[in-house]
């Protein structure tokens, strides 16, 4: 049977009534964007770190590309770094687009980086206040759950660290979409799905899990049918954007997805359970937060973990079927002074909860591969919906109300001054490596960061204390042995480098720089017959390397084989005229070698 459409009040077309309209909401949504862009605004006195290198400091794409290019690239794209297409398995042109922006304003200056996070934050705080607004019609609501998203401590990460900005722009158009799909409901106005479509296709280019909420859309429409004209228009701009994404990201750019969320979801149940009960004890408690977590036994066993897990799943399922079994509940959800339609309360509360757990839960496992609380930025509206649907249906009474909005206030207040006290860390690399090591000493990536930190300050012994206790929690981690290794050559202990490097090579045997690093201290320690032999082993898994090349024409001449070291210092300039190090080595190989005229000619460069 064909549902039976409500005819909306004439009232609900027009708009909002006197009171509904005044002025002072958006004063209030104005002053909690305002709150959190004030709270950030120290942060555009912060550096580049971490991934900021390889995607903006050290990455001359972003300055010769162009808009168009863009979508046909990897988010990861960055030929200075030897990234190809392949690994590039992140498809987030959108973001990429605002770093070239950036990038054409402000140079390499990190401050017009964090300026432009700290500008997007404000305006999603802003945009969670619309849609609280929209969907529960209390002024003061909507402005405390915006200003919550927008300064809580637990995801300061994603509005202190720029690389970090593809969760600002996702969640900006998210709520975009999310305003548009519930205020599309009222109202003949034909431009809400076509913003919504709009939006969600620009968001989805921000990053790949907004692909959620077409889940999260396709239920609301479905649930709440009655309400919207021309449904199959409405669907149509969940089908289209989604279809143009993968068109982009499959047909032109090429990059793939990556399977590890559903592989890990299916091996690992107990983890990703974990770590959702983790991150949403977290968002409700930040005292207590870290800038990364160690996948340890807490999070692969059953734990304290587990139990919030399948409580915070569990609890708010329960709550929810309760509230739309309910009678009555719903009435409660309509505004006092509003011509809003009213909304059902278990809808409301299904619309929350399925926001809150599709964003984070199939997510979980990015908790242990940076810094947490980057999908918490995601589902934070998700909670805020789903705690606002339930305390509207069960709360009746104005001291209950004054109650509680004095309670969150209080709570702001407490998260806005752990705010404050986080934000430091991502200063520089320095602060932020330092607070790893300390926050999570068994982390073996805290101490190496730490401690390749500390070796670009000229920190040497520092550093090298800190890579050998990677090494140690970690014997398979690479890179800080290849750290410790170089740590160890500007100490004269070739002896101890050689035998980290020799671990490298037995870690990675099929990667070739290893193995030329290898040779390169076992030349200079003048062991040049077994340098040798691991260049070539070099040039068989890589025959075209200027640089391995150079290094082996360097050891023949060591060695006394001009031949050889000739041969192989021509294959170089061959391959590469211009590289300077190569032609003074190949001079000094002709000299060495009893032939000064060929030297000569190869250092006028007529040769």
């Amino acid at each position: 049977m064909q549902a039976t459409r409500k005819p909306i009040p004439k009232k609900a077309q027009t708009g909002l009534t006197p009171k509904a309209g005044h002025r002072r909401p958006w004063l209030v949504f104005s002053a909690a964007a305002l709150v959190a862009l004030l709270l950030y605004l120290p942060t555009i006195r912060y550096g580049f770190v971490w991934d900021d290198n390889g995607l903006i400091l050290n990455n001359p794409f972003l300055g010769q590309t162009n808009p168009i290019e863009l979508l046909t690239k990897g988010f990861w794209n960055n030929p200075e770094a030897g990234l190809g297409q392949d690994e590039a398995t992140y498809y987030r042109p959108l973001t990429n687009l605002s770093l070239y922006v950036d990038h054409k304003v402000w140079g390499l200056r990190p401050t017009g980086y964090h300026l432009t996070n700290v500008i997007i934050n404000a305006a999603a705080a802003f945009l969670v206040c619309l849609l609280l607004w929209e969907l529960f019609g209390s002024v003061w609501l909507a402005g405390l759950g915006g200003l919550l998203v927008g300064i809580h401590p637990a995801m300061n990460c994603v509005v202190t660290f720029v690389s970090n900005r593809t969760y600002l722009l996702a969640l900006f158009f998210l709520l975009v979409s999310g305003y548009s799909l519930v205020r599309g409901q009222r109202g003949r106005v034909r431009v809400w799905p076509v913003l919504f479509g709009v939006a969600l296709l620009l968001s989805t280019l921000a990053l790949e899990a907004s692909l959620v909420l077409t889940a999260i859309a396709a239920g609301w429409l479905l649930l709440n049918r009655a309400r919207y004209r021309r449904l199959w228009v409405w669907m149509a701009t969940i089908a289209l954007p989604t279809a143009v994404y993968f068109l982009l990201r499959l047909g032109i750019a090429q990059v793939p997805f990556t399977s590890a969320a559903a592989r890990q979801a299916i091996t690992e149940p107990l983890r990703i359970t974990n770590a959702f009960g983790q991150q949403l004890q977290l968002l409700f408690f930040p005292f207590n937060q870290k800038v990364v977590y160690v996948p340890a036994q807490p999070f692969t066993s059953f734990s304290v973990y587990t139990i919030l897990g399948l409580l915070f799943l569990g609890l708010p399922l329960y709550a929810v079927i309760r509230l739309g079994r309910s009678h009555g509940a719903s009435s409660d959800l309509k505004p006092r002074h509003s011509a809003r339609p009213e909304l059902d309360a278990g809808r409301l509360g299904w619309y929350g909860y399925a926001w809150m757990v599709l964003f984070l839960l199939p997510f979980a496992y990015l908790v242990f591969l940076g810094p947490a609380g980057r999908m918490l930025y995601l589902a934070a509206p998700g909670v805020l919906i789903l705690l606002a649907a339930l305390y509207r249906a069960t709360s009746h009474r104005r001291l209950t109300t004054r109650v509680a909005y004095g309670a969150i206030l209080l709570y702001t207040a407490l998260l806005a001054v752990q705010t404050l006290r986080r934000n430091p860390i991502w200063r520089n690399e320095l602060s932020l490596t330092q607070m790893m090591v300390r926050e999570a000493p068994a982390s073996a990536v805290g101490h190496a960061s730490y401690g390749l930190v500390l070796s670009s300050a000229g920190r040497k012994a520092e550093a090298l204390e800190q890579l050998r206790i990677a090494v140690e929690i970690d014997p398979n981690f690479v890179e800080p042995r290849i750290g410790l290794a170089y740590a160890l050559i500007d100490r004269g202990d070739l002896s101890g480098a050689i035998r980290e490097l020799r671990e490298v090579v037995r870690l990675r045997p099929e990667s070739p720089k290893p193995r030329n690093d290898h040779a390169v201290a076992l030349t200079r320690n003048g062991q040049l017959d077994s340098a040798i032999a691991e260049y070539k082993e070099a040039l068989r898994l890589d025959p075209n390397s200027e640089l391995t090349l150079n290094n082996l024409g360097y050891a023949y001449t060591a060695s006394g084989d001009f031949r050889q070291a000739i041969a192989a210092l021509k294959a170089v300039l061959r391959l590469k005229p211009d590289f300077a190090g190569a032609r003074h080595n190949l001079a000094e190989a002709f000299r060495k070698a009893g032939m000064p005229d060929s030297a000569a000619l190869v250092e006028s460069g007529k040769w």
